[in-house]
């Protein structure tokens, strides 16, 4: 059991960069286009008019664009976070993938994808000028300064504003969440419907 234990601590990545492998698609960079315009302009109408009819945006019954509208769109600070929430998942890459009804869709961000494999509720990804430290405030000793992306094990959380994690190197200790992002974070999901490029979720969670 250790050496397979060993074996897959060796296979595990130690970083999960962005990166861009969602070129080469006219239609789909069109969309990606009239999303960025609706993002900037918050315009949350051009954002559901590029929504599929089964948007999902919960694990808990959330279907369709108007509950979609409903729940992020009904309140002002809820809007607000639906603009940085998908802004920020729009700033870390896209990749494609395959469902297991065989069927592409492409995700943002990146780690959603290149993330497969690994733990989803426990891995963490440290964002660039993260910092490890001994204990859970920003006045305790620095241990490391972490390199950008690096693949972060969640040892706890308690869902507070701390992650005591491990590094694939074996180091300790703990990270601000403000500094670190989960593979389950929000996530801009497309898929084709009717011949065309929709978005098909926008969700966090599994």
């Amino acid at each position: 059991m250790l050496s397979v234990a060993i074996a897959l601590a060796a296979a595990a990545p130690l970083r999960l960069p962005p990166v861009e492998l969602c070129g080469g698609d006219a239609e789909f960079v069109q969309v990606r286009e009239q999303l960025d315009k609706a993002v900037a302009a918050r315009d949350v109408d051009g954002l559901i008019a590029l929504m599929s009819e089964d948007v999902r945006f919960s694990f808990g019954g959330g279907v369709g664009r108007e509950g979609f509208k409903q729940r992020w769109a009904s309140a002002p600070q809820e809007r607000t976070r639906l603009w940085d929430e998908i802004g920020q998942a729009m700033q870390l890459g896209c990749a494609k993938a395959v469902d297991g009804q065989g069927r592409e869709y492409r995700a943002m961000p990146t780690i959603f994808v290149t993330g497969d494999g690994l733990d989803g509720f426990s891995t963490w990804v440290a964002r660039p000028g993260s910092v490890l430290r001994a204990k859970p405030s920003n006045r305790a000793k620095a241990k490391m300064r972490l390199p950008a992306w690096t693949v972060l094990e969640e040892v706890e959380h308690d869902g507070g504003d701390w992650i005591e994690a491990r590094t694939p190197k074996g180091s300790r200790g703990f990270v601000s969440t403000a500094q670190a992002r989960s593979l389950l974070d929000y996530r801009v999901v497309f898929g084709r419907r009717d011949g065309r490029w929709r978005i098909t979720a926008f969700v966090a969670g599994d």
